[in-house]
């Protein structure tokens, strides 16, 4: 039990949960009844759209192993305590571990791919594999990069299941159709929620673990520019973040959505505030790791706003 405690661990569990569930909601709350709406039936079967879910969910726990087998040093140093690797689960089954997992999720994602006859989609999951590889071993320690890069993986587990739509492959033309624009749209605006999100978290969790890094040569946003204007790059992407929900919100209102601008308002502009406050008085780790904790929940619950499509379209 303490090894499979551990494990979970190692692969981020909740991460993939969060995934598991961004991919589901989309498909089933976004896509399919948008395509319905319009007379059409989605591209993905339930099988195909559970592996392709599974091939996402795979890819993402060998990148949370990668990353935790590189970060032995910094973890010593920021979080000793919840370490698993080198005290209960061996590195060399953390490789071997990130290896299967590599290979099973691109193999699944080539699966999809033929089952839907566009093969060349298969290497979404090749390059998503190979951007955390190269994310663990180099781009994390550089200013900036690692922390787009990461923002630009999750968004793009909310764009893969809108690749797998023929109104987005097939061409140019189902693009411009009124379905393929309206897909666009909507996938596009979640997945600008969830690369700003994760960018807002990603530079709350440098500062988080300032310690750890410096000592171990990464040149994070915090410990090049500085504390004061790492915050300051989060304020200007919250404020990004309120002014898209708004700009959504009009949106909305023309088709009478009111219970979802209400949510809207309630559950993720008005904890943006709270988000901000406490930001602007942290000093400490453990209050930088609040308020990372505060926009993970701030994630799940603009996921959760995919359930309206479901209930009101």
């Amino acid at each position: 039990m303490k090894l499979l405690t551990a494990f979970l661990r190692l692969i981020r569990y909740p991460n993939l949960i969060y995934i598991a569930l961004t991919q589901f909601l989309l498909q089933y709350c976004v896509v399919t009844p948008i395509l319905t709406f319009n007379g059409e039936a989605p591209s993905l079967s339930w099988l195909s759209f559970c592996l392709l879910s599974l091939s996402t969910i795979l890819i993402a726990a060998a990148g949370n192993i990668i990353n935790d087998y590189f970060d032995i040093n910094i973890d010593i140093i920021n979080k000793p305590e919840k370490m698993v690797l080198d005290k209960i689960i061996n590195r060399r089954w953390a490789m071997a571990w990130h290896t299967i997992f590599n290979m099973a999720g691109v193999s699944l994602g080539f699966i999809v791919a033929w089952r839907i006859g566009v093969i060349y989609l298969g290497f979404t999951q090749v390059i998503c594999s190979l951007i955390l590889w190269f994310y663990s071993t180099s781009f994390k320690r550089q200013v900036l990069i690692g922390n787009v890069l990461i923002s630009l993986l999750t968004a793009l587990a909310v764009v893969v299941v809108g690749f797998y739509e023929k109104q987005i492959y097939e061409s140019f033309e189902a693009i411009l159709s009124p379905v393929g624009r309206q897909l666009i749209q909507v996938i596009g605006v979640y997945a600008l929620f969830a690369f700003v999100i994760s960018l807002i978290r990603e530079i709350v969790k440098d500062l988080e673990d300032m310690l750890g890094d410096s000592k171990d040569g990464c040149r994070t946003i915090p410990i090049v520019w500085g504390v004061n204007p790492a915050k300051q790059i989060c304020y200007a992407l919250m404020l990004a973040l309120l002014v898209l929900i708004f700009v959504v919100q009009i949106r909305i209102a023309f088709i009478g959505w009111w219970s979802a601008i209400i949510y809207l308002a309630l559950l993720v502009q008005a904890p943006v505030f709270y988000i901000y406050s406490l930001l602007r008085k942290a000093h400490l780790p453990e209050h930088y790791h609040k308020v990372s904790s505060l926009v993970k929940w701030l994630m799940l619950t603009g996921i959760l706003s995919m359930i309206f499509f479901k209930i009101l379209l």
